[in-house]
């Protein structure tokens, strides 16, 4: 059955913590030791169990094949301290918001795969969530919280790790899937690890589905290939990864037309479409230095080049071009250093990153050649058998040579964070831990800038703390977490819609609680669960105590996976979100976005080389939106604009895998 690897990471102030600790403490009388995970997040390195204080939940293999879900972010909703905005349904326009960020949530939750940045730092274009295939995924590592010593810009909220499968032994799978709005995928995968010590693993997937909403067709190709070769003390491993991305953008509706049709996309936008290709490239290498030191390091290449179409109301848009070439070096010397107490875990390294960056519309040109780097250290010290500490600290600086059709503009800054906390073992089965971390964020391009509607060049960098407590007990049929938080932010960077120019939003503040839990009573059922509170306000100027748009304030996940047969096996989940401001309402003036409740279930059958899966999305037919924002109508009137999410929907999958 399922087993989620819960760690923690988190939050503040005081009373609560105690009674929930207490709570959660009636869950040990059978608890045993656990075998620890390996975990890569905490230190950018491979180590057994979580070495920092953080809090790190681990969404193993076994977990992704067995609950059907169909994308990345389809996985991670509804899990504790993350919320997903999903434009359209399908995971090709999603948002992982952690910590409460709302509409800029995308610059504020790092997303990587293998320690490689998905997010875009010289601009605030979408992340390509959707063209991660789940047969690659080997686990998921999502790190609660600020991890802006380690990991730097935009790990403001916190961090999530996709860890891809490495070839070890000969393994095929062909898979198709089909379901509803026409939908279907075909996927190939091919491992292996040949006898010189040469491993590789193909990939090839074709994805076409028309969607919940007219003029919303996706159509998706892609292809990776990874090789990796063993070397004494080390191993170096090449990756290229190609996508093709077609999306057609129905646009959002207001609520007369929601009500008259929530499945249409309005004449204006007509033709409004993305096409996105993408080319990857990776090189790396491990090798071991000096007794006790190793040497890790990665050089990546990123190429998008995008052709797209988006209308407003009051007019219809033009074609337009966005390109991105991107260059990153991330070495990093990784040691162990004899104390009294232990070896203590030392982390030293540099992050640069160089970006080429171009938009062309009919409003004219944003250009942006961007370049970042950072120097960090990290040191993990056991102060004793039961306590350590982690002392970490980063120096970054960004240079940005900005060019929007007038007067080149260069825009220069730096920043120094730093980080302090303290793990408590008590014994085998517990895990007490505090922290304060602080992070940033630098402005982008299309945030210094506005070429639609102009606006003062520069914005202040936003920069933040955060303080956590927490604490985890795992055991041998259970696991559990208690996180407590809160992050400050100054100069937090936001777009109003309303008035449309990017601001600069004075002070703002997190505090939260997420509590999660998992109880296995015997090897036929799971039952698990998470709760997460985010109180995310404004804390100064003329929106002084208003809520963050776009975040729901409660939210919450129970799920149960059950062994039916020798073969059969029924998973079901309920997610719940409470109501959240519409996006760009700071004044907290119009009416809420409606919060909502959603139950999904799947049935799977395995025999021998097969797979079988049939997975119902929304299966109680809620009607319901994850975004939302206040616009302007072609008469220029605030209106609240939706995007409505699917009904209830079907999907089937099939796979036989070769040995």
């Amino acid at each position: 059955m399922t087993r989620v690897c819960v760690s923690r990471e988190n939050r503040v102030k005081k009373s609560g913590f105690l009674p929930l600790t207490l709570a959660l403490a009636s869950l040990s009388a059978v608890a045993a030791e656990t075998v620890p995970t390996i975990i890569i997040s905490a230190s950018r390195t491979e180590q057994p169990g979580i070495v920092t204080p953080a809090s790190i939940t681990v969404i193993s293999r076994q977990e992704i094949e067995e609950h059907g879900h169909r994308n990345v972010t389809e996985l991670l909703r509804g899990r504790g301290g993350i919320q997903i905005r999903d434009l359209y349904g399908d995971g090709s326009s999603a948002t992982i918001d952690m910590r409460g960020f709302g509409a800029t949530a995308v610059s504020n939750t790092l997303v990587l795969v293998d320690g490689r940045r998905l997010n875009n730092a010289s601009d605030i274009g979408a992340l390509e969530l959707a063209n991660i295939d789940l047969e690659n995924i080997e686990r998921i590592e999502i790190v609660q919280g600020s991890a802006g010593t380690l990991y730097g810009n935009q790990a403001v909220g916190g961090v999530v790790n996709i860890i891809t499968r490495r070839p070890r032994d000969f393994r095929a799978i062909v898979q198709t899937e089909a379901g509803d709005y026409d939908g279907y995928r075909l996927k190939v995968n091919i491992a292996d690890r040949l006898p010189n010590g040469l491993g590789y693993r193909f990939s090839a997937r074709k994805r076409e589905n028309d969607n919940y909403r007219d003029n919303n067709k996706v159509d998706l190709e892609d292809t990776g290939l990874r090789l990796d070769y063993g070397l004494p003390g080390g191993g170096v491993f090449f990756e290229l990864y190609n996508s093709d991305e077609k999306i057609e953008n129905p646009g959002s509706l207001f609520a007369d037309e929601l009500r008259a049709d929530r499945e249409q996309s309005i004449p204006v936008y007509a033709g409004d479409y993305s096409d996105t290709r993408t080319t990857t490239g990776r090189l790396g290498l491990r090798h071991d230095l000096v007794a006790g030191w190793r040497f890790e390091g990665e050089l990546t290449y990123r190429e998008n080049n995008r052709e797209f179409k988006n209308s407003f109301r009051s007019m219809a848009g033009s074609r337009s071009t966005q390109d991105r070439h991107v260059w990153g070096f991330n070495p990093r010397l990784i040691g162990r250093i004899p104390t009294p107490a232990g070896d203590a875990l030392v982390t030293l390294g540099m992050d640069f990153e160089e970006t080429d960056y171009k938009l062309l519309t009919s409003f004219g040109p944003q250009i942006n050649d961007q370049d970042i780097q950072a120097a960090y250290l990290q040191a993990v010290i056991p102060l004793s058998v039961h306590w350590s500490a982690t002392l970490g600290f980063r120096h970054a600086w960004v240079d940005n040579d900005i060019d929007t059709g007038a007067a080149p503009i260069s825009l220069d800054d730096q920043v120094n964070v730093g980080a302090l906390g303290f793990v408590f073992r008590p014994n085998s089965r517990w895990r007490l831990f505090a922290r304060a971390d602080q992070n940033y964020r630098f402005a982008a391009v299309d945030e210094h800038t506005n070429v639609v509607f102009g606006q003062p060049v520069g914005l202040e960098n936003q920069t933040g703390v955060s303080y956590e407590i927490g604490a985890e007990l795992s055991g041998a049929n259970h696991r559990g977490k208690l996180l407590l938080y809160r992050l400050d932010l100054d100069d937090e960077i936001s777009f109003d819609s309303s008035g449309f120019s990017n601001i600069n939003l004075d002070e703002t503040r997190r505090k939260g609680v997420i509590l999660e839990g998992e109880w296995a009573p015997s090897g036929r059922w799971t039952l698990g669960g998470s709760y997460s509170y985010t109180n995310a306000r404004i804390t100064s100027g003329p929106n002084n105590g208003n809520r963050i748009p776009l975040v729901s304030r409660h939210s919450a996940r129970l799920f149960t996976d059950v062994m039916l047969g020798p073969h059969w096996f029924l998973f079901a989940e309920l997610q719940v979100a409470s109501d959240k401001v519409f996006g760009s309402d700071f004044s907290n003036n119009f009416p809420r976005l409606a919060g909502y409740g959603v139950t999904n279930a799947a049935l799977r059958y395995q025999r021998g080389a097969w797979f079988f899966s049939a997975r119902v999305n929304n299966l109680l037919d809620k009607e319901y939106a994850t975004s939302g924002s206040v616009g302007y109508d072609a008469g220029f009137t605030l209106r609240e604009a939706y995007f409505p999410a699917p009904e209830r929907n079907f999907w089937l999958t099939a796979r036989y895998r070769f040995d």
